[in-house]
This record gives structure tokens, sequence and C-alpha cells, in this order.
């Protein structure tokens, strides 16, 4: 779903959806956690965006499908059509966590230039570390919540 980030970028791929390159002007990782643990806690609809220069990706998580526009950027955007793909919630979610966990170091530094703004090597390890921690608790709370919800996504499971 999520390529591993290299210089402030990722790709973003459901199933055999079209790729879309986000920027570093989305903190991808941090929003998107943060948008998925709401959605599972509340099992309600949510959105992750990404920043593709020009233009962003828009990507609505629903309990069974997710729903991804592209808009562009200028007054009168036009929005392309939707495309449905079906993932779940869970899965998406699931998805999510795979490759954050798997490429963490990489999502750690993700925007090396704001992480370069330190003018000593302690202020860089602590604004690392500071991040590490704040992904990793991110990460811990979203597989607590998918371990917790998986059963109503199985038979005879819903989102009421």
């Amino acid at each position: 779903m999520l390529s591993t980030p290299q210089s402030g970028w990722t790709d973003f791929q459901l199933k055999k959806s079209k790729t879309f390159s986000l920027s570093y002007l989305t903190d991808v990782a941090n929003e998107w956690l943060e948008q998925a643990i709401h959605g599972l806690e509340t099992m309600d609809t949510f959105s992750v965006h990404g920043v593709c220069e020009p233009g962003r990706m828009i990507c609505t998580v629903s309990y069974w499908s997710c729903y991804i526009i592209f808009e562009e950027e200028d007054q009168n955007p036009a929005y392309k059509p939707i495309k449905q793909v079906h993932i779940t919630m869970l899965d998406f979610c699931k998805q999510l966590y795979a490759d954050i966990t798997k490429d963490l170091d990489a999502w750690i530094h993700w925007d090396e230039s704001s992480l370069a703004l330190e003018v000593d090597d302690a202020g860089l390890q602590r604004r690392v570390q500071k991040r590490k921690t704040c992904l990793q608790v991110k990460l811990d709370k979203l597989k607590l919540l998918i371990d917790e919800k998986a059963i109503r996504f199985g038979p005879g499971g819903g989102f009421l």
C-alpha cells in the first residue's frame, strides 16, 4: 500500500489502483496512523490524504471499501473519478501497520530536511528519538485496535 519512503516521498496504491506519489508536505505516517486509530476506535469512516505536487489524493476508508479521488490544484478543482477499492477498514489498517512497521527507520527519517534543522547532533538525536517514540506509540495503539476489532469484520460482524 505504501512504499518505503525515500527523500520525503512515498508511493500509495491500493490493490491495482493508480499509484500516487505523496510528498513530505503531508506527514503520512503520523497523520494516517492518527486517522486509522480514530476510525477503529469509533468504527466510523475516516479519510487520509497526501499532497502529490501538483494536486492531492484523498482516500476515504469506509467499513467495507475505500474510495480514492484525485483533486487537481486550481481554483475550480476537477475531481478525477472516484475509484472504489474493495478493502475493509480493518485490512486497510493492517496494511498501514505492516508498511510502517516494516520500514520504521525510513518513516522516522521521513522528512530529513526538518530533522536537519538542529544545529547539533544532540538536538538531532532528541528529535529523531521523539519521532520514533511517537510513531511507536501510535503503532502499538493501532495494533491493539486491529486485534480488538477483528471479530467485527468476521462472519456476522458489522459496524453497529
